[in-house]
C-alpha cells in the first residue's frame, strides 16, 4: 500500500512539467483549452489504471490470506491423520475413502470436491513467487492463478477458473518369480504335465491420463504391460458424467462386478486376483469391454449396473457380423460399521444376451466361450486350467461377497458361479470360491473406500528414509485359499486349489514391494476324460509396484 503516495507523486510531477512549456510558448486561449484537456484525460485514464491495479493487489492479498489459512488447516488435518491412522477423519463426507484423483479402474473419484479444492488452492513456493511478479505486471495475473499441484503424487494441471484440470497417473508392475515342479529322471509328473517357464514380465505399465472439465471426465490409458508383456494396447477410453451420487459413463472400460474385480489392481492382497472371480468378470465385463452405464455410490451403499458390448480390437482376428452384448449388475452395502471397523456384503452378476458371431465373413467363427486361467502368477502364461472352446448361445454368472475389518486386521471372500447354455447338449454349471485376509504388522489400515465398496492399501504412518527420524513404511502378511471347478458334463476344464501366504512392505505412499509363494493343485483330466494332465507344484513371485 506504500506505492500510492509514489504514484501520486509521479502524477503531480507529470503534470507540473507538461503546464511549464505550455505557459512559456503563450498559444491561444482555443489551444491551450484543447491541449489541457487532452492532458487532463490522459491523467485520468493513468489515474484509472493505477486503481485497477491497487484494487488487483488487494485482491491478491485477500487470496493469499484465505490460502495460508486453508493450508494451515489441511496441514493440522493430515498430521492427525498420520497420528491416529485407524481413526476416522471428520474433514469428507466419505471419512473411510482417500482423497483420489480417481480410482485408476477407470471410474470417476467419488467423495467431496471441497478436498479437491482444498489440494488445488495449497499454495507451493512456486505459486508465492508467481503471485508476487503479478503485483508488478498486471499481465500475469491469469497465469498465475493456474496452478500445477500434485494431490497423491499425481501431476495435476490445473485452469485458472479451477473449471479444467489434467492429471497424469502411472501403475507400475514388474514380476519376477518361478515354478518347482516335480521330475522324475528329467521328466514331469505326470507325464501329460507341462513345463512352466521361469522368468520375469511386465504386469501393467499404464499411464492414466485424466482430464476434466467441470462434471465431466475423460480419461485414456495406455498400457505398456500385459499377460505376457512386448504387445502394448488400450486400457481404457472414456467418457463420465458425475452428478452426485451417481456417475454415468460410455466407453472402453472395466464396469464393476465381483469384490476382487472391482478393487484397483494395486490394492490386491497378492500380485494376482483369484482365479474364480478373474473367470466370471471375463464372461460379460472384464477390461478393455465396450460398456456404458452408471455407478451410484455413498457411505452406506454402492450400485453399478452397465450394457456391455465386445472388447477393444474384437475384430482384428475376423470380421464380425454380431458383436456381443451383455450386462453386469453389482450391488453393496455397510449395514454395520462402527469408527474403526466395517462389515460389507453384496452380491454380483452378469449376462450375456449373445456372444460375437461371425458366420458370413472369410475364416468366421460359431458363437461360444471359452473359460480358463493361469495358476495365480502372470509369469508362465500356460492355462492350466481350460475347458476349451464351448460353442454357446447365453452365459450368466452370479455370486455373493463378503468382508469385514476391524484396525489393522481384514477377512473378504466370494462363492461365483457360472452357467452356461451350449448349442447342444444339457446347460453346463461352474464354480469357485476364496477367502483371503491380511494383519498390517506396524498397525495401519486398509481404508474403505466407499467410491468402489472396495477396500485400499494401507497407507505408511511413518515412510521409510535414511535418516534420523525415518521410519520402516507399512509391513502386512496376507493369507488366501482359492478353489476353482471348470469341470461339468462332459467338459473336462480342471479343478485348481491354490495356497498362498505373501509379505507386503510400503516404503511410502506410492512403492510396494509383494513377496508371495503358493502351493498349487491341479486335478485335470485330457478330453477323453481318462488320463491325467494336471499337476502339482511349489512357485515363488515378487513384485515392484508404483502407483500414483
Amino acid at each position: 500500500m506504500a506505492k500510492r503516495p509514489l504514484v501520486g507523486g509521479a502524477l503531480l510531477t507529470t503534470w507540473l512539467l507538461t503546464l511549464g512549456p505550455s505557459t512559456a510558448q503563450s498559444p491561444s486561449d482555443a489551444e491551450k483549452i484543447e491541449r489541457l484537456e487532452r492532458q487532463t484525460e490522459l491523467l485520468q485514464k493513468q489515474l484509472r489504471h493505477q486503481n485497477e491495479r491497487i484494487e488487483a493487489l488487494q485482491q491478491e492479498i485477500r487470496r493469499t490470506r484465505k490460502k495460508a489459512a486453508t493450508a494451515e488447516r489441511l496441514d493440522q488435518t493430515r498430521k492427525a491423520d498420520r497420528t491416529k491412522p485407524w481413526e476416522t477423519s471428520t474433514t469428507s463426507a466419505y471419512p473411510e475413502e482417500p482423497n483420489r484423483a480417481e480410482t485408476y479402474n477407470g471410474q470417476p473419484l467419488r467423495g467431496p470436491k471441497l478436498e479437491q479444492v482444498r489440494y488445488l488452492s495449497y499454495p507451493t513456493p512456486a505459486q508465492v513467487g508467481e503471485e508476487h511478479r503479478s503485483a508488478v505486471d498486471p499481465a500475469m495475473t491469469e497465469i498465475r492463478q493456474g496452478a500445477v499441484t500434485f494431490p497423491d503424487g499425481r501431476p495435476t494441471f490445473t485452469s485458472s477458473d479451477r473449471r479444467m484440470s489434467l492429471a497424469v497417473g502411472e501403475l507400475f508392475q514388474f514380476d519376477v518369480g518361478g515354478y518347482f515342479q516335480n521330475r522324475h529322471s528329467g521328466v514331469f509328473e505326470p507325464p501329460g504335465a507341462r513345463e512352466l517357464n521361469d522368468g520375469e514380465n511386465l504386469r501393467r505399465g499404464r499411464i492414466y491420463l485424466v482430464a476434466n472439465f467441470d462434471s465431466w471426465t475423460l480419461r485414456i490409458t495406455p498400457d505398456f504391460g500385459g499377460s505376457p508383456d512386448g504387445t502394448p494396447t488400450l486400457y481404457e477410453a472414456n467418457l463420465s458424467y458425475q452428478f452426485d451420487p451417481i456417475t454415468l459413463t460410455i466407453g472402453y472400460f472395466k464396469p464393476y462386478d465381483t469384490l476382487a474385480r472391482s478393487q484397483f489392481p494395486g490394492d490386491s492382497l497378492f500380485m494376482e486376483r483369484p482365479s474364480s472371480a478373474f473367470i466370471a468378470s471375463n464372461v460379460a465385463d472384464g477390461t478393455q469391454r465396450a460398456s456404458a452405464g452408471f455407478t451410484a455410490a455413498t457411505a452406506d451403499y454402492f450400485i453399478g449396473s452397465y450394457l456391455t458390448g465386445a472388447t477393444y480390437g474384437s475384430q482384428d482376428a475376423v470380421l464380425l457380423n454380431r458383436q456381443q452384448t451383455g450386462g453386469t449388475l453389482r450391488l453393496a452395502t455397510r449395514p454395520l460399521r462402527g469408527e474403526d471397523w466395517n462389515l460389507h456384503v453384496g452380491f454380483s452378476g452378469s449376462t450375456v444376451f449373445n456372444f460375437n458371431e461371425s458366420k458370413y465373413q472369410p475364416g468366421g467363427s460359431v458363437p461360444g466361450i471359452t473359460l480358463s486361467d493361469q495358476p495365480e502368477l502372470r509369469i508362465d502364461f500356460n492355462r492350466l486350467i481350460d475347458t476349451g472352446f464351448i460353442p454357446a448361445k447365453t452365459a450368466n454368472t452370479w455370486g455373493f461377497e463378503a468382508a469385514a475389518n476391524w484396525r489393522n486386521f481384514l477377512i473378504e471372500g466370494e462363492y461365483i458361479r457360472i452357467d452356461v447354455d451350449p448349442t447342444v447338449g444339457p446347460d453346463l454349471s461352474f464354480s469357485g470360491w476364496y477367502v483371503e485376509g491380511s494383519w498390517v504388522l506396524t498397525g495401519e489400515r486398509r481404508p474403505y473406500i466407499a467410491s468402489s465398496a472396495t477396500y485400499g492399501r494401507p497407507m505408511p504412518a511413518h515412510p521409510f528414509r535414511f535418516s534420523p527420524d525415518g521410519g520402516w513404511g507399512a509391513w502386512e502378511l496376507a493369507g488366501r485359499y482359492s478353489f476353482t471347478d471348470l469341470n461339468s458334463g462332459v467338459v473336462y476344464g480342471g479343478k485348481q486349489a491354490v495356497t498362498t501366504a505373501g509379505l507386503s512392505w510400503y516404503p511410502n505412499d506410492h512403492i510396494r514391494f509383494i513377496l508371495q509363494g503358493s502351493y498349487v493343485d491341479v486335478n485335470r483330466l485330457d478330453a477323453t476324460g481318462k488320463f491325467q494332465v494336471g499337476q502339482s507344484f511349489w512357485d515363488i513371485g515378487l513384485r515392484s509396484q508404483v502407483a500414483y
